[in-house]
C-alpha cells in the first residue's frame, strides 16, 4: 500500500481459480492518490495476461503523472485511450498476441468528495451505502445489450455461451470510448471493483452481506470474496479491490 495519509483504505486479492492455467486479471491501487484499477484479460484469446498488465500499467502511469492537479473526467478518458493504444499497438507488432484484449474498470477517489469511475467491458464497480449495494458501472456485453433491449429479463437468464462476449474492450480496436461517470462520496461507503470471476459465482446479495460485515477491514473482505468464488466453483480468474472510507473522508457536495 502507499505511504502517507489517505482518506481511503484499499486492499486487493486475486486468484487464478480452479480451471484456468493462467491468471489473466491484473489489479493495482495507490491509496495516497485515491486510485484503483482492475483489468480482466480476454479469456481464450492470445495474450490475455499481457493485455491486462499493459492496460493497468498505462492507466496508472498516466494518472500518477498528473501531479498537483485535481483529476477530472477527461484525465480518465485520456488514460483509457492510452491503455487502449498500448494493447492495440502491441497486438499489431506481435502476431502471437493478435486478438488480445482486456476489460478495465477504475475509480478515482478525490479529496473533495467526488468519485470518478471509468469502465470498458464487463468488470464492475459496486458501492455499498448502508445496506444497499448498487452497481455504478454498465456492462459492455452482449448479455447486457439483450437486457437493455428487453430480449431477456436479466443477464442471469441469458445463454451461458454468451457470457464474456463483449461489445467494447481495451485493445481490440484502434480507439475505444470508455464510460466515465462522477458520483458523490459519503463517509462509511464501501466500494468494490471486481472481475466477472466474482459476479458469475457469487450473487450480489452475498456480496452485499460480505461488505456489510467486513467492509471495514478491506483486506479481510477482499480475501473472503475471492474465497467465496473459489468455493463455489472458481471457473474463472477472480480478482477484487475493496475500498473503504476512513473517518476523515469529506462528504461530497457537488459534481463537476
Amino acid at each position: 500500500m502507499s505511504e502517507g495519509k489517505a482518506n481511503w483504505r484499499m486492499a486487493m486479492a486475486s486468484h487464478v481459480g480452479l480451471v484456468r492455467l493462467r491468471n489473466e486479471d491484473c489489479v493495482a491501487f495507490n491509496e495516497k492518490r485515491g486510485l484503483a484499477v482492475l483489468a480482466d484479460g480476454m479469456g481464450g484469446h492470445a495474450g490475455g495476461a499481457e493485455a491486462s498488465q499493459m492496460a493497468v500499467s498505462a492507466w496508472m502511469e498516466r494518472l500518477l503523472a498528473v501531479d498537483g492537479e485535481m483529476l477530472v473526467e477527461d484525465d480518465l478518458r485520456h488514460a483509457a485511450h492510452l491503455a487502449n493504444r498500448a494493447v492495440f499497438m502491441a497486438s499489431r507488432r506481435d502476431p502471437g498476441l493478435r486478438g488480445m484484449g482486456s476489460t478495465l474498470v477504475a475509480g478515482c477517489f478525490r479529496a473533495d468528495g467526488v468519485l470518478l469511475v471509468a469502465n470498458v467491458g464487463d468488470s464492475r464497480l459496486y458501492r455499498l451505502r448502508g445496506d444497499d449495494l448498487e452497481c455504478l458501472t454498465h456492462d459492455h456485453s452482449v448479455l447486457r445489450a439483450q437486457c437493455d433491449a428487453g430480449m431477456i429479463g436479466s443477464a442471469s437468464e441469458g445463454p451461458v455461451a454468451l457470457r464474456g462476449l463483449l461489445t467494447r474492450a481495451i485493445g481490440v480496436e484502434a480507439d475505444v470510448v470508455p464510460d466515465v461517470t462522477a458520483f458523490l462520496l459519503a463517509p462509511n461507503d464501501h466500494y468494490l471493483l471486481c472481475s466477472d470471476g466474482l459476479t458469475d459465482m457469487v450473487p450480489e446479495v452475498d456480496i452485499a452481506e460480505v461488505l456489510v460485515m467486513l467492509g471495514g477491514s478491506p483486506q479481510v473482505a477482499a480475501e473472503h470474496l475471492v474465497d467465496l468464488a473459489i468455493d463455489r466453483g472458481g471457473v474463472d480468474n477472480v480478482s477484487v479491490i475493496v475500498v473503504s472510507s476512513c473517518t476523515s473522508v469529506r462528504l461530497g457536495t457537488e459534481l463537476g
